[in-house]
C-alpha cells in the first residue's frame, strides 16, 4: 500500500463558530497606464503571480493599481491577500450592446495553509486621506470561496457601476484610502485543523480498535512481520527507522484488510486508516522516544529519510499541540530553534505557528527593526547547533526573510470580533495569548497543562 499521507483537515467550527473581522487600509495614488507605459511594463515584470483579468486596449489608458500583500493573522495562522484596482470590460447580456468599461476592485488570495478558503463577507469603502471622510461606500462581496492564486471582484450595486467608474476616472493622480474588511470564521485560524483529523469529524472507533490490537500484538511479539525476518538485531539498531517503516506499512495493510471485510474500502477509508494508524503508532511507540530537543530532531530526520509522511505529520501535531499549550510562557529561544527545524524539514504548520509567535514578539517590541536584527543573530548562532556541513547562510536567510515579510504584512491589519467596532487605523495585530510570562518560566514541554509532562525539550 502506498504510504503517502493525505491530510484530512476539518475546519468546521461547529454551531458556535464565531466570525472575526480584519481591516486593511490601502493608501494609493490612482494611476493611469497605457500598453507602452513604464507602469504597465513594471507590473508585468514584477507581478506575474496575479492572473491578468483585464484587457489591455491599444492606445487607450487604463487604471492600474496593485496593493502590497497583507496578512490576516490570528492564533498564529496567516492568510495573505492583495488588492487590485483596474479597468475591465464587462460583457452585456444584450448582444446588440457593446461591452461596457468598468473599474473593478479585486481581492486576491495569495498564500495560506489551505488551497481553498471560505470568506463570509467582504466590505470596502473609499476615504479621503486628508479629511478622513467616506467618499464612496457600498462595495461588498457575499460568502465566497477563494482558491489560492485567484481572486474575486468586490462588487458595487449594478445601478452604481457607472458612478463608481466615473468617480475613479475623475480621481486619476489623486490620493485615496481604500478600507477593506474581510470577515472569516474563527475555526479557520485553528492551526491543528491543517493536520490530518483523526480525533473528531473523521473518527472511527472500529479502525482505532483494529490499530490498537495490531500495536498490542507487535509489542507482545504475537505477530510476525515477514519483511523483518530478514533483518538481524544489529541492522535493526543501526537503522531503526527502516524497521518503523516496515511495521507501519504492514500495519496499515493489516488494518485495511480487517475493516474492508464488511465495508466498501473507499479511498477516504484508506486515507483514514493510514492517518488513524499513524496517530496511534506515534502515541504508543514513537512518542516514547522523545525526551529532549535532539530526540525530536532525530525523529523528524529519520521519518523524513524513511519516507513516512503520515508519521511526520504526527510528530508535527505533537510539537504544535505543546507550543499552543505553553505559548504564553514559551521561551523565545526555544521558538527560534523550532523555526530553524521546521524550515529545514519543511514542517509547514509548525513553521506557520512559530512565525506567528515571533512576529507578535517583533511587533510588540518598541524597536521592531532592532528586534529583528537580534533575532537574526540568535538564529545564526543556533543554526550551527542544528546543521552540520550545510549551507547555514541559506537556512537563516530564508527564515529571516520570511519573518521580515510576514511582519510587514501583518502589522497594518487590525482585528475585531465585532466588525462594527473595527477601526481603519493601521494598528498592528498582536495575536492574543493566554497570559503574560511568569517570573519562573517552566521548561518547554514541561508545562503544568501539558499532556506530555515527561518530555523536556530544553
Amino acid at each position: 500500500m502506498d504510504d503517502i499521507a493525505v491530510p484530512i483537515a476539518s475546519t468546521s467550527g461547529g454551531t458556535d463558530d464565531s466570525v472575526i473581522a480584519f481591516q486593511y487600509p490601502w493608501a494609493l495614488k490612482v494611476c493611469q497606464s497605457t500598453d507602452n507605459s513604464p507602469t504597465t511594463k513594471d507590473h508585468k515584470s514584477v507581478d506575474t503571480k496575479y492572473p491578468d483579468f483585464f484587457r489591455q486596449i491599444e492606445d487607450e489608458s487604463i487604471l492600474l493599481n496593485v496593493s502590497r500583500p497583507f496578512s490576516t493573522s490570528y492564533k498564529h495562522v496567516q492568510f495573505t491577500w492583495a488588492l487590485r484596482l483596474t479597468d475591465e470590460y464587462v460583457l452585456s447580456n444584450n448582444a446588440a450592446v457593446d461591452s461596457n468599461r468598468h473599474v473593478l476592485l479585486h481581492l486576491y488570495y495569495k498564500e495560506g495553509p489551505c488551497a481553498e478558503v471560505a470568506v463570509e463577507e467582504v466590505r470596502a469603502q473609499i476615504l479621503d486621506p486628508v479629511t478622513d471622510e467616506t467618499v464612496f461606500a457600498g462595495l461588498a462581496l457575499t460568502p465566497t470561496e477563494f482558491t489560492r492564486g485567484s481572486g474575486w471582484p468586490i462588487h458595487v450595486e449594478k445601478e452604481r457601476r457607472a458612478e463608481f467608474t466615473e468617480f475613479l476616472h475623475k480621481s486619476v493622480d489623486s490620493n485615496l484610502v481604500v478600507i477593506v474588511e474581510i470577515r472569516m470564521k474563527e475555526s479557520l485560524f485553528e492551526p491543528l485543523n491543517y493536520l490530518p483529523d483523526v480525533e473528531t469529524a473523521f473518527r472511527s472507533q472500529r479502525i482505532e480498535k483494529a490499530a490498537h490490537n495490531f500495536v498490542d500484538d507487535v509489542i507482545s511479539g504475537k505477530i510476525r512481520i515477514p519483511e523483518l525476518e530478514h533483518v538481524d538485531e544489529k541492522q535493526a539498531d543501526n537503522d531503526k527507522f527502516s524497521v518503523h517503516r516496515l511495521i507501519f506499512i504492514y500495519g496499515v495493510d493489516t488494518v485495511s484488510r480487517a475493516i474492508s471485510e464488511n465495508d466498501n474500502h473507499s479511498e477516504i477509508c484508506e486515507q483514514l486508516v493510514k492517518n488513524t494508524f499513524a496517530h496511534i503508532y506515534f502515541e504508543r511507540v514513537l512518542s516514547r522516544e522523545i525526551k529532549y530537543f535532539d530526540d525530536f530532531i532525530t525523529l523528524v530526520e529519520g521519518l523524513t529519510y524513511a519516507h513516512l509522511p503520515a508519521l511526520r505529520k504526527e510528530v508535527e501535531r505533537f510539537i504544535c499541540q505543546e507550543v499552543i499549550q505553553i505559548q504564553a510562557d514559551m521561551d523565545p529561544s526555544f521558538a527560534k530553534k523550532l523555526l530553524l527545524v521546521s524550515e529545514k524539514y519543511n514542517l509547514e504548520v509548525l513553521k506557520m505557528v512559530i512565525n506567528g509567535f515571533l512576529v507578535d514578539q517583533i511587533i510588540a517590541n518598541s524597536n521592531p527593526p532592532k528586534e529583528l536584527v537580534n533575532i537574526t543573530h540568535e538564529l545564526q548562532q543556533m543554526a550551527h547547533e542544528i546543521q552540520e556541513n550545510e549551507n547555514l547562510e541559506n537556512l537563516v536567510g530564508t527564515v529571516v526573510t520570511d519573518l521580515q515579510e510576514l511582519t510587514r504584512r501583518v502589522r497594518r491589519v487590525s482585528l475585531s470580533h465585532s466588525p462594527s467596532q473595527s477601526s481603519h487605523s493601521g494598528s498592528p495585530l498582536a495575536t492574543p495569548t493566554n497570559g503574560s510570562g511568569s517570573p519562573s518560566v517552566p521548561a518547554p514541554f514541561d508545562s503544568p497543562t501539558s499532556r506530555f509532562k515527561r518530555v523536556s525539550l530544553a
